[in-house]
C-alpha cells in the first residue's frame, strides 16, 4: 500500500453481518480460499492491515471486527460476551459468508478466540494458524495481569482508554514495550479513540475482560489433543510475553501442530514480520490443501 488509491482498493469500507451477538463489521479483501484473521482486545479489524497487500492476490481475506473494544457496533446489550461467545460469532461470521475450508489465523487475545472456535465450531475450518496469543495459565500473560482487576474497577475503561492515549506510556513492558518492535501510532490512536467515543463500547469490552481466565485456554488445549485440523503454530522468538515455552508445549501435545519460530519479532508478528508470516501460511495452506472458495 504505497498510495492512496491502492490503500483504498486494499482496504475497503466494512460490511455488515448480523450474529447472535448482534452486527458485525468485517473487512472483506482479495479471492480464492479464504483466511479469516481474529485481532487483539482493545483493537479492530486494522490490527492485520499489512497482510492482505501481501495474500490477496491468491487468498480471500476476511478482517472481522468483533465487539472487544475499538469496535463502531456495539454488541446487543444482553450479548454473550465469553470467549465462547465470541466463538461462536466467528461461527456465525462463517455461515453468514458459507465459507468452507476456512484458514483461521488469531494473535494476541485472538489466538486464545481461534482455539475456542477450533473446538466448537470446527466444521468450517480447514486449517488453524497461531500466532504469539494466550495459551493454557497464560491468559492474560502475568505482564498483563491488570486486565483481570480494571473490569472491577469503576470508570475502568474509561481509565484504560485515556491512558492508551498517553504516548510516552507506550514503550513500557505493560502496554506496548513488550509485544511489537515498532509500535503504530495511528492504530493505537483510533483504537483508543473507539473505547472512549461509546459507553456501550466499554461495556462491551469489560465484559469480554470478565471471560478471559486460565480456565478457558487450558480447557480448550485439553480439547484439542484428540483435533484432527492442522495447525501451524508461527511464533516471535524475541517475545517476553507470551514466551516461546508456551508454543513449544502446545506443539508437544497437539499431535497435528507445527512449530516454526520467527526471529527478530516479537507478539506482534503481523506487524514485526508480515512479509515472513504470508509466506508462511501460503506454504501452509499449499501443504494441508485448500478449495478455492467461490466470490
Amino acid at each position: 500500500m504505497t498510495n492512496s488509491a491502492g490503500r483504498a482498493e486494499l482496504w475497503p469500507e466494512p460490511k455488515q453481518a448480523r450474529t447472535h451477538l448482534g452486527t458485525i463489521e468485517y473487512r472483506d479483501i482479495g479471492r480464492g480460499p479464504a483466511i479469516v484473521f481474529l485481532h487483539l482486545v482493545l483493537a479492530e479489524a486494522s490490527h492485520w492491515d499489512r497482510m492482505p497487500p501481501l495474500l490477496a492476490d491468491r487468498f480471500r481475506c476476511i478482517l472481522p471486527t468483533l465487539p472487544m473494544g475499538a469496535h463502531r457496533l456495539p454488541a446487543d446489550a444482553d450479548a454473550d460476551l465469553s470467549p465462547e461467545g465470541l466463538a461462536r460469532a466467528v461461527a456465525d461470521l462463517l455461515d453468514h459468508l458459507d465459507l468452507r475450508d476456512v484458514t483461521l489465523v488469531g494473535n494476541d487475545s485472538g489466538g486464545a478466540i481461534a482455539q475456542v472456535v477450533a473446538v466448537h465450531h470446527p466444521e468450517r475450518l480447514g486449517r488453524v494458524v497461531l500466532t504469539n496469543c494466550d495459551m493454557y495459565d497464560d491468559f492474560p500473560p502475568k505482564i498483563f495481569g491488570y486486565f483481570n482487576l480494571i473490569p472491577h474497577v469503576p470508570g475502568g475503561m474509561s481509565i484504560l482508554g485515556r491512558t492508551l492515549k498517553i504516548r510516552a506510556l507506550w514503550g513500557l513492558p505493560f502496554v506496548f514495550g513488550l509485544l511489537t518492535n515498532e509500535i503504530d501510532a495511528v492504530k493505537i490512536d483510533r483504537w483508543a479513540d473507539a473505547l472512549l467515543a461509546d459507553e456501550r463500547v466499554r461495556r462491551d469490552v469489560r465484559q469480554v475482560m470478565l471471560g478471559f481466565g486460565p480456565q478457558v485456554t487450558n480447557a480448550a488445549a485439553a480439547a484439542l489433543r484428540s483435533t484432527k485440523l492442522p495447525f501451524l503454530v508461527a511464533w516471535g522468538a524475541d517475545d517476553r510475553a507470551f514466551k516461546p515455552a508456551l508454543a513449544e508445549r502446545f506443539c508437544r501435545e497437539i499431535p497435528t501442530a507445527e512449530l516454526v519460530m520467527i526471529e527478530d519479532c516479537k507478539t506482534l508478528v503481523c506487524w514485526d514480520q508480515p512479509e515472513r508470516l504470508a509466506e508462511l501460511i501460503t506454504d501452509f495452506v499449499a501443504e494441508t490443501g485448500s478449495a478455492a472458495e467461490p466470490g
